[in-house]
């Protein structure tokens, strides 16, 4: 019995190292802090009927943001462009925000909501997303998938990976 108790701290030690390794593999093995995440089917559907494109980036420090590019305008911009809108979002806009702007790159003005993220069973992740309740994410090798709550299901939502 004393040898159980003796070892027990560092058996619970090893466990808890075991479980955050398994963790951030998963998250290293998906690239998901690489580039950003971009709604590319359904002939643009969803953003004809908003007015607005969403974009989406994960930081290691565990931040997303989300960007809400008035359609068609977004049709228009370059990978580039969108990669240094997100700088300077990340840079300047506080976490659990919305602010509205054109971050001295747009012609037109643009919402970003930045939230903290969190990890879930399964390599699932759960951020606010909006206002009726936290959007699930799990990313695979180039794209992430995204389950909304719906009235009746869930609304799965696939984005494509464009890379740094």
């Amino acid at each position: 019995m004393k040898s159980i108790n003796k070892n027990l701290p560092a058996v619970c030690i090893a466990g808890l190292f075991l479980l955050l390794a398994g963790t951030s593999a998963v998250a290293d093995s998906a690239d998901m802090y690489s580039g950003y995440f971009y709604r590319d089917n359904d002939d643009n559907r969803v953003a004809k009927i908003t007015g607005s494109e969403l974009f989406l980036k994960f930081y290691p420090d565990q931040r997303v943001v989300m960007l809400y590019v008035p359609y068609p305008y977004s049709r228009n911009l370059q990978t580039k462009t969108i990669h240094q809108v997100f700088s300077q979002v990340i840079e300047k806009v506080k976490p659990e925000t919305y602010t509205r702007g054109k971050f001295s790159l747009l012609e037109q003005s643009t919402l970003a909501h930045v939230e903290f993220f969190t990890s879930m069973d399964e390599g699932q992740y759960r951020f606010e997303c909006n206002g009726t309740a936290p959007c699930r994410v799990k990313f695979t090798d180039d794209s992430l998938e995204m389950r909304k709550a719906g009235m009746l299901n869930d609304h799965i939502i696939k984005f494509n990976q464009a890379k740094d």
